[in-house]
């Protein structure tokens, strides 16, 4: 993959970050916790919604993309029996509207519960239309349809401070809607060529019962996971309230600083691999590739501990423990990237039951501990259980796939990530104004020590971006 696709699949990322750093303090200032916490459950529900609806079909898209000899086919095939579910459940609640509201919201209100379906149908057409351009490598696109979103709600979000209007968790829940239904209306412009050839191409039953073998394992498996990343949400909400909920909320927003780093790898990686093992190559470099990516998880998270004081200063007081519960949310996709490239062997192999077998032990762990955990320490207890659980979830990948696939350098990786754990948990539990200092002095020393081992991919690095500056 050349740089300027991997530009263009990396402005999404940056942009969405870009604009989720502006709004996310002016929807603090605006909204309540309590609403900033049903938005958070409300993209929960839905990210359910889409793994149960989807199938698994959208990741069997990916996998037969480069081996389908007529692409439309493949897209209308698995696009149909989804469209259709979800399009069924929606009519029914129809004559029920203030059922979603009520579920998702704790609010019985039909005009709310007709946003929800909105949102949830949306998502869905987004999630497939998005994968075309992904699959046909159209970078500034697919990160147009990341960015497009953000954009969206923040623009929304300013209008309704510069015009005064009601700050009501009617309006907040109007403007995510809106933005996922004008993302849809850009996606089927950028695909209507490709939308038009899978109207008229043929549906395969046998190809659907093929990519139904490959995709609901995966699916089983995305919703076990699911239930890992999201039950925190729900016990949180029991078990301490709303407004704590709202406030682990914007420490995980906050934590987006990584998903940049996810949404960025996992859009390329494993489209790459599966090119790789068809064509027989590359596959030495995996190893490289499991140890660049420590060392910058590790990075990341060192930095993210370093300009921690500055969270207090961009919200209101209300929000001061974010500070603290930040550094292990940032855990929760920093170890989930990780795994997209040490638990890759899981996939080439096709053992992907083995992920909803993983998945469900974490959801377990995960479970037990936010029980333990959030009724004394709040939304510290329910980011220090949801890391204890994703660090379990990446040793069991690893594993698995370094014993099914390729050998790993699994001490390295082990170690590694145990350190990230501690540092992470020892900074939510213990962390102040007063001993900040102590874990900064750490952290820099890693930092510089990391520098130091990776000094040359540095200077190589740097003289590149030298060169292709003179060259201009």
């Amino acid at each position: 993959m050349n740089a300027n696709k991997l530009l263009g699949y990396a402005l999404g990322p940056l942009g969405s970050a870009a604009a989720g750093a502006i709004s996310l303090p002016l929807i603090s200032w605006y909204f309540s916790p309590e609403d900033i916490g049903r938005i958070v459950l409300l993209q929960t529900v839905s990210a359910m919604i889409l793994l149960v609806m989807s199938l698994g079909l959208d990741q069997a898209y990916i996998r037969e993309y480069h081996a389908s000899d007529n692409k439309p086919a493949l897209f209308k095939t698995i696009t149909a029996l989804p469209l259709l579910l979800l399009a069924a459940v929606c009519l029914v609640l129809l004559f029920k509207l203030e059922l979603p509201a009520q579920w998702v919201l704790e609010l019985p209100d039909a005009s709310l519960g007709l946003l929800c379906l909105i949102f949830f149908f949306t998502t869905l057409l987004a999630r497939y239309l998005s994968v075309i351009l992904r699959m046909q490598e159209r970078a500034y696109a697919f990160s147009l349809s990341q960015l497009i979103p953000k954009i969206l709600i923040l623009a929304l979000i300013l209008a309704y401070v510069l015009f005064s209007l009601p700050k009501t968790t009617f309006n907040l829940i109007l403007a995510y809607a809106l933005a996922q239904l004008l993302t849809v209306a850009v996606l089927v412009l950028q695909t209507r060529h490709e939308l038009s050839k899978a109207v008229r191409a043929p549906f395969s039953l046998p190809l659907m019962q093929e990519t139904l073998r490959y995709g609901l394992p995966l699916a089983l498996g995305g919703l076990a996971y699911w239930g890992l990343s999201a039950v925190d949400r729900f016990l949180l909400k029991q078990l301490a309230g709303l407004s704590e909920l709202g406030i682990y909320s914007m420490a995980v927003s906050f934590g987006a600083v990584a998903l940049i780093f996810q949404s960025i790898f996992s859009t390329i990686w494993a489209p790459m691999v599966f090119k790789w093992v068809k064509e027989g190559i590359h596959l030495n470099k995996i190893t490289h590739i499991v140890e660049a990516m420590l060392a910058l998880c590790t990075a990341i998270l060192c930095l993210v501990g370093l300009f921690s004081p500055l969270i207090p200063i961009l919200l209101p007081q209300e929000y001061a423990p974010v500070q603290f519960i930040l550094l292990s949310s940032i855990l929760f996709p920093l170890f989930y990237t990780l795994t997209e490239v040490t638990g890759i062997g899981i996939n080439v192999s096709k053992r992907t039951w083995l992920i909803t077998v993983f998945a469900l032990s974490a959801l377990l762990c995960n479970f037990g501990l936010l029980h333990l955990l959030v009724p004394h320490l709040g939304a510290r207890g329910a980011a220090m259980a949801t890391a204890i659980s994703f660090w379990l979830f990446c040793v069991m990948k690893t594993e698995a796939s370094s014993r099914l696939w390729q050998p790993l350098p699994k001490t390295k990786i082990y170690g590694t990530t145990f350190f990230c754990l501690l540092s992470g948990l020892a900074y939510t539990y213990l962390g102040n104004s007063r001993n900040y200092f102590i874990f900064a002095v750490i952290w820099l020393a890693v930092i510089i020590w990391l520098c130091m081992q990776h000094k040359q991919h540095l200077a190589h690095a740097a003289a590149a971006i030298q060169g292709r500056l003179k060259n201009r």
